[in-house]
């Protein structure tokens, strides 16, 4: 059988009619999660919804969307139904939604939720572990696709605030299969240097799956235990990552992570010169009030006739001299009355002077002092000590008497 030739509006005019023919696909319900929505400012909504083998594009237009009760968004698991139809201009089948409802999250969204609540728990988000970013980096290594908008951007704005700034690009995939390990590597390798001061990880926009690598459990800790503070750029404001989270600083955008990343140096050097005029002014001001005192001071008396300065004190000085040699002469008084007394009392103790009223003492040959007569036996040498002098005697007899 011989092929006949269609054009293509011919080829895809007959499957229109094809689909439109099928009493199955002219009024069906699909379940899918949604991806890649997005709220056209024409009001019409364009999304796909997938399973975990085929994605089908959906679009509902405004005047169906309006019936809704929930805000559709990316993750989300839905119900769907309409009509399969042919948009022609592509040639592309598409769903074309008149009623949907919300049949719960998505299992990326899910697994999202899980892991976040796991690394929050084990406290990768608290704000006391998360590093200071330096003042003015000298050098920032990048983390981005080198062919995404994102880098445009970020050096865009880098050059523009701070011209001075170098950047080192690690390149990575940053969606897809690949580029979770793509990403974990080149923040080894920035880590791995000594002359990176701040690392950016960065891309633009995206469906939940399109930045699922940013939700990755390795890549959360390569990021937290970065020594390197890090700045995640990771999609549009309204996108949240994991990276986001453990990141030191979250950037809504890629250009706002490049502009929380340096100072506006053109700022700076403003606030410097305002700085410099300030000083100046604040110590012309000083040395003028202090130039003031000075000649203040210098008409003062004082400078013309120092020993003013020091005539009170002179006086005070002679009052005190005198006051402290009164007090010492009344207190060496009374000290040498207080000594005379107590040398008349131990002179009048002294054994010399009891000896002078008659008295003697006794002593044996070994110079012990005879108390009681018992201690001396008959023809035993004896010494006497008299006020002046000592005699030698024998002991011919003892009596032992008691004197009251």
């Amino acid at each position: 059988m011989e092929s006949k030739l269609l054009t293509v509006t011919e080829v895809t005019t007959r499957v229109k009619s094809l689909l439109q023919d099928d009493p199955i696909l002219t009024d069906l319900k699909v379940e899918g999660e949604i991806s890649n929505f997005h709220h056209h400012r024409s009001g019409h909504m364009y999304f796909s919804l997938k399973d975990d083998n085929s994605k089908l594009n959906c679009v509902m237009f405004q005047g169906n969307n309006q019936k809704l009760d929930f805000s559709p968004e990316d993750g989300q698991v839905v119900l769907a139904r309409g009509y399969l139809d042919v948009y022609v201009p592509r040639g592309e089948y598409q769903l074309y939604v008149t009623e949907m409802e919300q049949e719960g999250e998505g299992a990326l969204y899910q697994k999202f939720l899980q892991l976040k609540e796991k690394l929050k728990k084990e406290g990768l988000f608290d704000q006391e572990r998360k590093q200071e970013l330096p003042f003015l980096p000298a050098r920032i290594g990048l983390v981005t696709s080198p062919t995404g908008a994102a880098i445009r951007d970020i050096i865009s704005v880098l050059k523009r605030r701070y011209a001075g700034v170098s950047v080192l690009l690690a390149p990575s995939r940053v969606q897809g299969e690949e580029a979770e390990n793509e990403l974990i590597r080149s923040l080894e390798y920035l880590e791995k240097r000594d002359d990176i001061d701040l690392i950016i990880i960065s891309r633009g926009g995206g469906s939940l799956e399109d930045l699922w690598p940013f939700n990755s459990e390795k890549l959360a800790r390569k990021i937290a235990a970065s020594d390197i503070p890090i700045i995640s750029g990771v999609g549009h404001e309204t996108d949240f990552t994991i990276a986001d989270f453990v990141a030191d600083l979250r950037a809504p955008t890629p250009s706002a992570a490049a502009e929380l990343a340096v100072r506006d140096f053109t700022r700076l050097e403003d606030q410097l010169k305002d700085l410099g005029r300030r000083l100046h002014s604040n110590y012309l001001s000083y040395l003028t009030k202090n130039r003031r005192e000075l000649e203040f001071l210098s008409k003062n008396r004082i400078w013309k006739e120092p020993a003013v300065l020091f005539q009170n004190i002179r006086q005070q000085l002679d009052d005190l001299v005198s006051r402290f040699n009164r007090e010492l002469e009344a207190e060496f008084s009374d000290k040498g009355q207080r000594l005379k007394s107590l040398a008349r009392e131990l002179e009048n103790l002294s054994p010399h002077k009891i000896l002078s009223r008659g008295y003697s003492v006794t002593m044996n040959q070994e110079g012990q002092v005879i108390k009681m007569s018992s201690e001396v036996e008959n023809s035993e040498m004896i010494t006497t000590r008299l006020a002046s002098g000592e005699i030698d005697s024998q002991v011919i007899t003892s009596r032992e008497e008691q004197y009251d």
